[in-house]
């Protein structure tokens, strides 16, 4: 009786000091992550080089808590030991995720977040300026670092997989290519038929004067017809938009304003709701835990590519809410009815900016990226040759000659914060939600619900099939269990082929 006492009162003990190391660490990311959103939105510029310093600094706490010897002791002791199912399954999802850095030298690991940060700016004052040359030396140092960071880990995969795995898990080149393959025979034979044999909507009027404030009126309503949260929720400003997700309850959002071009900031506003809202509906239980927001990347898109293409860009969407954006620009929109503004709004226009293309050559787009960086690792692809490969691609992709770096190589924040691998995800979550969708027609009338301004429903379905699991199901797990199937590419293919067929009648 009293060994069993004592045995006990030892995995009391042994949870309590688990728990106290996840509220600690969870402490170090909100302070992180704060000071980023910071940073992208409203710091002044002139503190940025005080501020990187800083939080290379905090970064390395952060690093030293998560990877000490007592810290790992005390994960594996839990991951093996622990009569606590949950602590259990958190110990041992923290190793995983922790196997990324936990093999770094903390002098190595802090230089290289400082170099991120550093590196950021310079990719933001080389944009301004349309200087590759300028952010070259930095992106060079970011590849490196990349490899000796991944060189730590002794993995037997090569580098590059090892970092598709770290943002898409059980996802590598063997899987991407056959992914991509699908997108090329299937997708760009079909692009190119669409622009020759199509009728072309008028866009026009998407490119007048759309004075930002006005545009920011309407992004309240819009907010209120995505069913946001205004007490959860904060819309700010910045060069490239995104979302960042400090709580269950504490969702931050940006969006980029164009004053001649009306929707960007709606579309982006509405992918970044796609994202938070993932977030806000993830179980509560979760919130503090590594659960609550490691969901991989290829699923946090399909949830905002869903809510941008899918539902944001559907005519039931719109039939409510149009008239509001008409009330607001009449000058610009009283003589274009629902249906040129939705033919507009999904028309094919081949274009130098990913943020800002079509749905059907997006994933033109992110196969550009994915086989430049697929060409650092493997040797393929240089710093030195970076931009005259990606110029080629964008030619023979999409039939464009880029003219300056901005438009180009520099245009995505991405690669400034070493974001190597994050890039395939993106089409792998567009070709997730056709998926989705499929199965959520089977339960739901969408239609009819985006007609009666009932996102939220639609909104509780993915709470129910997708969100509330957080991090702690994989995508090839849901995807099994809420399609019937494994990842079948041929819905999103299908999807986008009938939808464009259809607007473009070529049917």
């Amino acid at each position: 009786m009293l060994k069993e006492r004592a045995l006990e009162m030892k995995d009391i003990s042994l949870t309590r000091r688990f728990n106290a190391y996840v509220q600690k660490d969870a402490a170090y990311a909100l302070a992180l992550r704060t000071m980023y959103f910071d940073m992208a939105t409203i710091a002044p510029k002139k503190g940025a080089a005080y501020r990187s310093q800083l939080l290379s600094i905090l970064s390395g706490e952060a690093f030293a808590h998560a990877t000490s010897k007592s810290t790992i002791a005390l994960l594996q002791k839990v991951a093996d030991q622990s009569d606590d199912r949950f602590a259990q399954d958190q110990a041992k999802a923290i190793l995983r995720d922790l196997e990324k850095i936990r093999f770094i030298p903390k002098k190595q690991y802090v230089e290289f977040n400082k170099l991120c940060s550093d590196a950021e700016l310079e990719w933001e004052q080389a944009r301004e300026e349309k200087n590759f040359n300028r952010f070259a030396p930095y992106l060079h140092r970011l590849v490196e670092g990349t490899k000796a960071n991944v060189k730590t880990r002794q993995r037997k995969e090569c580098d590059y997989d090892v970092l598709l795995g770290d943002y898409e898990p059980n996802m590598t080149q063997v899987e991407y290519d056959r992914f991509f393959t699908v997108v090329k025979e299937k997708l760009v034979p079909f692009l190119h038929r669409l622009l020759t044999e199509g009728v072309k909507p008028d866009t026009s009027f998407l490119y007048k004067v759309y004075p930002v404030e006005k545009q920011k009126q309407f992004m309240e309503i819009l907010k209120e017809a995505l069913f946001v949260d205004p007490k959860s929720s904060y819309l700010a400003t910045s060069a490239h938009p995104f979302s960042s997700s400090l709580s269950k309850f504490d969702n931050r959002i940006t969006v980029r304003y164009l004053a001649d071009n009306v929707a960007s900031a709606i579309f982006s506003l509405i992918h970044e709701v796609g994202h938070a809202t993932y977030n806000h509906q993830v179980d509560q239980a979760y919130e503090g835990t590594v659960f609550f927001d490691n969901m991989s990347m290829g699923m946090h898109e399909s949830q905002s590519r869903m809510m941008e293409n899918m539902l944001g860009r559907n005519k039931s969407f719109w039939v409510n809410l149009y008239p509001k954006l008409v009330a607001l620009f009449p000058e610009n929109l009283s003589e274009v009815s629902l249906d040129q503004w939705v033919a507009a709004i999904n028309a094919v226009e081949p274009g130098f900016i990913r943020t800002e293309a079509d749905e059907l050559t997006y994933p033109l787009h992110i196969l550009l990226r994915y086989e430049v960086e697929r060409g650092f690792f493997d040797g393929s692809v240089t710093v030195d040759n970076v931009e005259e490969v990606w110029n080629q691609k964008i030619q023979d992709f999409l039939g464009l000659n880029v003219k300056d770096s901005a438009e180009g190589v520099l245009q995505d924040i991405h690669w400034s914060s070493a974001s190597f691998g994050y890039f395939p995800t993106y089409a792998l979550g567009s070709a997730y939600s056709a998926q989705w969708m499929v199965a959520m027609r089977k339960d739901l009338n969408v239609e009819q619900l985006l007609e009666e301004g009932r996102m939220d429903l639609i909104k509780q379905w993915l709470m129910e099939k997708i969100h509330t699991f957080g991090g702690k199901r994989q995508a090839d797990e849901l995807l099994k269990e809420v399609t019937g199937e494994s990842f079948n590419p041929m819905h999103y293919v299908d999807y986008l082929i009938g939808k464009y067929s259809v607007l473009y009648q070529l049917i």
